[in-house]
C-alpha cells in the first residue's frame, strides 16, 4: 500500500510538472506570437499613421505586377509640410499625416495598396489606368484633406500635390523602381503649382529624365575634358553705344559638336552641388581670357560671371578667387561677380560682409535678376553692390503693354539706383523698341539679342576688342 501511495504521489507531481510545462510553453508561445506581431508591425507598418511602410508596399506591389503590367503608381505630397512642423509643431504635422492616411483609406477601391514612405510622401498602387478617372479621384482625396484641416492653422491652407505614372503592357520599362522614379519626376513638376494639383509622367518628362541622367553621369568627365566652353555676351554702354563689358555664359559642347544648354544642366548642378566646381571653372576661364587679351595687347573689357549661392558661401571662396587673379596676373577690377537677388536679400548683413571682403580685394559685385523675387527697394539701399541688373520681366511687361505699372516701376528703380550711385543694366533687350525705351528710362547699360547673342570668346575678341 505504501508503495502504491508513493507511486500515486509521484504521478501527481509529474502531472503537475507536466501541466506547468504546458502552461509555460503556452506562455512562451503567446509571448513569441506577440513579439512576432510587434516585430511585424515594426517591420511593415508606419508608426505614426498605421499605414503600410515602403517595405511592405513594395512586397505587395511586386507580387501584383508580376502577372499584370497594367497599373498606376501615385505619389502624394503636402505643399510646405516642413512649415507646418516648424510653426505648429510635430504633433500637428503628425495629425495632418493621419488625416491623409484616413482619406486615402476611405477612397481605396479593390486591389489598391498604399503606404507612407517618410516625411509627407505617400505612395498608392492602383490597377486603374484611366488618366481622367485617376485625376478625379486624386483631386477628391486632396480636397477632402484640405477641408478636413481647414481653419486649424489660421489662414494657412493645407494643399497637396500628386505625381502619377501609368504602366501598360506596351511599355518597355515598367518595373516598380522605374515607375517610382517616373512618379517623383512628375511630383517635382506638380510642386511648382501651389494648389491641389496632379501631374502625370509623360514623354516630355521622359526626355528630361534621359537628359538629367546623361548630365549627371557625364558632368565630371565634361569638366575634365574642357567641354564647358566660355561664351560672351556684350554689355553696351547706352550713352556711347560702345561695348563696355561682357557677361560670361557657359555652354556645354559635347564631343559630337551638339550643345547642351544651361537650362538643361544648371538646375541639376544647383541641386547636386556641382555648381561650385563649375563656378570655379568659369572664373578661371574668364581669368585666362582676360590674360590672353592683355598679352595680345588688346584693351580688355570687364567680364561678369555668375556665382551660385553654394559657391559664394564656400569657406575658401575669397582665397580661391584671389589665387586665380594672382596666378593669371590680372587686375581683380576686371571681374564682376554676379549674385542672385534671391539669396542676397535673405541675409543682407552676412552678404554685405562677403561683398566688402571681395571689394577690398578689388572685385566688383553685381546683383542679378533684381525684381524676380519679392524684392524691397528699402533693402536695395542696404546692400553694397557695384551694379544692379534688372530682371527681364520688367522689360517684357513694359514693352508689350501687359502691365502698365511695369515701366513706372522700372523708372523708379533706375532713379533710386542712380541716387545710390549704382549703375543699372537691363537684360533681355531684343528689339529697337526695347533699346529706345531703356535709353528713355536713363538706364546705363543694355544687354540682349538686339546687340548680340552669346558668342564664343574668339568671335567676341575679333568683333569687339581693339588693339591697345
Amino acid at each position: 500500500m505504501k508503495r502504491q501511495g508513493k507511486k500515486n504521489k509521484t504521478l501527481l507531481i509529474a502531472g503537475g510538472i507536466f501541466q506547468l510545462l504546458l502552461l509555460l510553453l503556452a506562455f512562451i508561445c503567446r509571448l513569441m506570437w506577440k513579439n512576432s506581431r510587434n516585430l511585424k508591425k515594426l517591420a511593415y507598418y508606419d508608426p505614426i499613421t498605421g499605414a503600410y511602410n515602403l517595405v511592405r508596399f513594395r512586397q505587395i506591389v511586386e507580387q501584383n505586377i508580376e502577372n499584370d503590367k497594367n497599373y498606376s503608381i501615385i505619389a502624394l505630397n503636402v505643399h510646405q509640410f516642413k512649415f507646418i512642423n516648424e510653426i505648429y509643431g510635430r504633433e500637428q504635422g503628425d495629425r495632418v499625416l493621419r488625416c491623409i492616411k484616413d482619406r486615402i483609406e476611405q477612397n481605396l477601391v479593390d486591389g489598391e495598396v498604399f503606404c507612407r514612405e517618410n516625411a509627407d510622401i505617400f505612395y498608392l498602387y492602383s490597377r486603374d489606368t484611366d488618366r481622367e478617372r485617376l485625376e478625379s479621384r486624386l483631386k477628391r482625396i486632396m480636397e477632402e484633406v484640405s477641408k478636413a484641416e481647414e481653419g486649424r492653422y489660421g489662414d494657412y491652407q493645407i494643399l497637396m500635390c500628386c505625381g502619377a505614372a501609368i504602366s501598360t503592357e506596351d511599355d518597355d520599362e515598367n518595373s516598380l523602381d522605374q515607375m517610382m522614379s517616373h512618379v517623383m519626376l512628375a511630383l517635382v513638376r506638380a510642386k511648382d503649382v501651389h494648389q491641389n494639383n496632379v501631374w502625370f509622367f509623360d514623354k516630355e518628362l521622359h526626355r528630361k529624365e534621359i537628359m538629367d541622367n546623361y548630365v549627371e553621369t557625364h558632368m565630371n568627365q565634361a569638366l575634365r575634358d574642357g567641354d564647358f566652353r566660355l561664351f560672351l555676351q556684350p554689355k553696351i554702354l547706352l550713352s556711347s553705344q560702345r561695348t563696355a563689358g561682357a557677361e560670361a555664359l557657359v555652354r556645354w559642347i559635347k564631343p559630337d559638336g551638339s550643345m547642351i544648354y544651361p537650362d538643361q544642366f544648371i538646375p541639376l548642378f544647383e541641386a547636386n552641388g556641382f555648381c561650385v566646381q563649375l563656378d570655379r571653372y568659369m572664373v578661371e576661364a574668364v581669368c585666362r581670357q582676360l590674360k590672353s587679351w592683355i598679352d595680345k595687347g588688346m584693351d580688355p573689357v570687364p567680364v561678369s560671371v555668375n556665382q551660385s549661392k553654394r559657391a559664394f558661401y564656400e569657406k575658401d571662396y575669397l582665397l580661391r578667387l584671389t589665387e586665380l587673379v594672382e596666378k593669371y596676373q590680372i587686375p581683380a577690377e576686371l571681374i564682376t561677380l554676379e549674385i542672385l537677388e534671391g539669396f542676397a536679400f535673405k541675409n543682407v548683413e552676412e552678404v554685405n560682409r562677403k561683398i566688402e571682403e571681395l571689394q577690398e580685394r578689388g572685385f566688383r559685385v553685381s546683383l542679378d535678376d533684381f525684381g524676380s523675387e519679392y524684392s524691397s527697394l528699402n533693402t536695395l539701399g542696404k546692400i553694397r553692390i557695384n551694379e544692379l541688373k534688372l530682371d527681364r520681366w520688367f522689360l517684357q511687361e513694359a514693352a508689350e503693354g501687359k502691365n502698365g505699372n511695369a515701366r513706372l516701376i522700372m523708372e523708379q528703380i533706375v532713379q533710386l539706383a542712380h541716387k545710390l550711385n549704382i549703375p543699372t543694366v537691363v537684360e533681355g533687350v531684343e528689339t529697337l523698341e526695347d533699346h529706345e525705351m531703356i535709353k528713355e528710362l536713363q538706364c546705363d547699360y543694355g544687354q540682349g539679342y538686339y546687340y548680340s547673342r552669346p558668342i564664343s570668346a574668339e568671335e567676341f575678341s575679333a568683333r569687339y576688342l581693339q588693339q591697345g
